[in-house]
């Protein structure tokens, strides 16, 4: 993965569904795209081929035409917890429940307390959906990175940010030679629609987002998204923003969450990473 260059993901999300469907589903400040749309996008240059052939000489067999042989995908990570089935892409609601969330949790090292969050509606004239069936306060992983409040999160949203703390340690280690040892974040629940688009649920309405701020060293090195982010097309310039940069990518390119959302996707991310497990795709990571 290159720090700093697109490598051709797009945001999968588009304004005319926001000015067509009468719902959405939640994520941070965006929406899904359209499938046709993605499709198109994602659809192979080329493809290998296979080609078997019996020479004419021998026989009166005939030459065997090349049969086109899709390629094989490749193999998914353990770690790819972020939603890639584009048949759910426009089902609103909170997340389905794991199949064993507390054996998950326990074969991920994840220290937690059981939560609840019920389902429930809210709002006057817009009612929305909020809450969650299955929800854990977050108290750390094998990272021991420590939080200025615990998360309240769904179980993979859980999952996910544990091994989001594993890219960060890596990159940090890489980069400054030293390990991250708290995160700031701004929060996780928080029933409301999108901040830009009226009528479409925010995925902080069912716990299965959170924002994350700052990023301190175990020697006292504050990076700030705020101060260090660098919105450019161009490399960054200074180690801050080398980092910022770097896991931002490896966070969508991975696969860990289903949108992650920066500066470059609009100005009111400019403070915050907002990383959330919505059942359709962004990557706000990289210039338009």
């Amino acid at each position: 993965m290159g720090r700093g260059t697109s490598n051709g993901s797009v945001r999968r999300l588009g304004l005319f569904l926001l000015l067509t469907l009468p719902y959405g589903c939640g994520e941070a400040f965006g929406v899904p795209a359209q499938e046709d749309a993605k499709r198109a996008e994602n659809e192979p240059i080329s493809r290998s081929v296979a080609v078997t052939t019996t020479p004419a000489s021998v026989g009166s067999m005939p030459a065997v035409s090349p049969v086109a042989v899709p390629p094989s995908p490749p193999p998914k990570s353990p770690y790819a917890y972020a939603d890639t089935d584009p048949s759910d892409d426009l089902v609103p609601g909170p997340p389905d429940p794991r199949a064993d969330c507390a054996g998950d949790l326990k074969a991920a090292g994840i220290r937690y307390h059981a939560a609840t969050l019920a389902v429930h509606t809210e709002g006057k004239k817009s009612k929305i959906t909020c809450g969650a069936p299955e929800v854990v306060l977050y108290m750390g992983s094998p990272e021991k990175i420590s939080y200025s409040s615990p998360p309240l999160l769904t179980c993979t949203m859980a999952l996910a940010l544990a091994r989001f703390e594993t890219v960060i340690e890596e990159e940090a280690v890489k980069d400054f030679g030293k390990r991250v040892k708290k995160i700031d974040h701004l929060g996780t629940y928080s029933c409301r629609e999108m901040a830009n688009y009226p009528g479409w649920v925010s995925e902080h309405s069912y716990a299965n987002a959170i924002d994350l701020a700052v990023f301190t060293l175990e020697d006292g090195r504050v990076i700030s998204v705020l101060k260090d982010f660098q919105k450019t097309t161009t490399e960054p310039t200074t180690k801050n923003a080398l980092f910022l940069r770097t896991i931002s990518h490896r966070a969508y390119d991975e696969d860990l969450f289903s949108n992650v959302l920066t500066e470059y996707f609009d100005s009111l991310h400019k403070s915050h990473f907002h990383l959330d497990m919505s059942r359709y795709r962004t990557d706000g990571t990289r210039p338009e």
